[in-house]
């Protein structure tokens, strides 16, 4: 039933170009990130590091997304791009075109847009469309929802520029040659990178100062991967006693972390820790004075990626357009 309601997206899209109807162009250049499958591949970092680098170079770029499971201050992701780069502006609509008109209305000087989880939005013309893949799973399964997890079928992937395996610090040696030597099988004129995620601080949630994961500690998070977090924990030697999964994009109130806190001091605790997305919903009840009886982290991670390839093909700020730049393999 999936692959069928795909297959008819796939056709309206077909039936949109042939009328003239799409995709529809911004006037400045749009570069989409964004992943085949559901669950996260680090999809937010990835945009704040090109942010940053157009900056760096002059540019002022800005961000478009679709906002899902967003109130009025925006989703989980808008709130955390708004943390790492409060001076970018980002408009979530569903339609990403209006909001790429209405940024540049809004901000004239914005000379680069970034879509955030862009991929199968096709409506949008991109210059570049960045997928970003598990290393330890790029194909989520190989079999679309719910059998698997990806969103449509993987050799769709054909449609994409340039291929990013994250996560690689997990899928070392054999596995990670398994997983490039596949991409280099079937998509060999693919520029593909390599990312690892790597934790840049831990925070204690409504305090100042940073904590670390000595003490015994009980997970929590409503990501779309909870595993990837678990793992993450695991992988940097957390003395984890339980863990407990929402669903993604879940809704913190407080009896919800009041029953967390509860299972975890039963587990013996004596900390609780949640990824950097949860955690902007986490503060805000934080901030209404709740009482818990065990303090809440929060796992701030980045991906170590060099984001100047992913731009290569985009003219320096300044001017506009694409230019085309040869294709490498991992």
């Amino acid at each position: 039933m999936w692959c069928w309601g795909v297959r008819l997206d796939q056709r309206r899209y077909s039936r949109r170009v042939a009328a003239g109807d799409w995709p529809r162009k911004l006037p400045v250049p749009v570069i989409s990130v964004g992943n085949i499958a559901v669950g996260g591949t680090g999809k937010t970092p990835v945009i704040a590091q090109l942010a940053s680098h157009w900056i760096s170079q002059g540019g002022k770029p800005g961000i478009v997304s679709r906002g899902y499971r967003g109130g009025d201050g925006g989703n989980d992701e808008f709130k955390m791009l708004a943390g790492m780069l409060p001076d970018v502006p980002h408009v979530q609509k569903r339609c990403r075109y209006s909001a790429g008109l209405e940024l540049l209305a809004n901000h004239p000087s914005t000379d680069l847009i970034l879509i955030d989880d862009g991929f199968q939005h096709r409506e949008l013309h991109r210059d570049i469309d960045v997928v970003l893949l598990d290393a330890a799973n790029p194909l989520a399964g190989g079999h679309c929802i719910p059998l698997g997890r990806l969103r449509e079928p993987w050799q769709n992937l054909a449609r994409a520029d340039q291929l990013v395996l994250t996560r690689t610090e997990r899928c070392e040696g054999d596995a990670l040659e398994s997983s490039v030597g596949f991409l280099r099988q079937w998509f060999p004129a693919k520029r593909c990178t390599l990312a690892r995620t790597e934790v840049t601080g831990v925070r204690v949630i409504g305090e100042k100062g940073e904590a670390d994961g000595s003490q015994p500690a009980f997970g929590l998070c409503g990501i779309g991967d909870p595993d990837s977090f678990e793992q993450t924990l695991a992988d940097h030697r957390w003395n984890l006693v339980g863990f407990q999964r929402f669903p993604d994009h879940h809704r913190f109130s407080g009896s919800d972390l009041q029953a967390v806190a509860l299972r975890g001091q039963r587990s013996g605790a004596s900390v609780l820790v949640c990824t950097a997305k949860d955690a902007v919903k986490i503060e805000e009840i934080v901030a209404r004075g709740i009482s818990l009886p065990l303090p809440i982290l929060a796992l701030d991670v980045t991906v170590e990626l060099d984001v100047a390839p992913l731009l290569g093909a985009i003219d320096a700020p300044g001017s506009s357009g694409r230019r085309e730049t040869p294709a490498s393999s991992c």
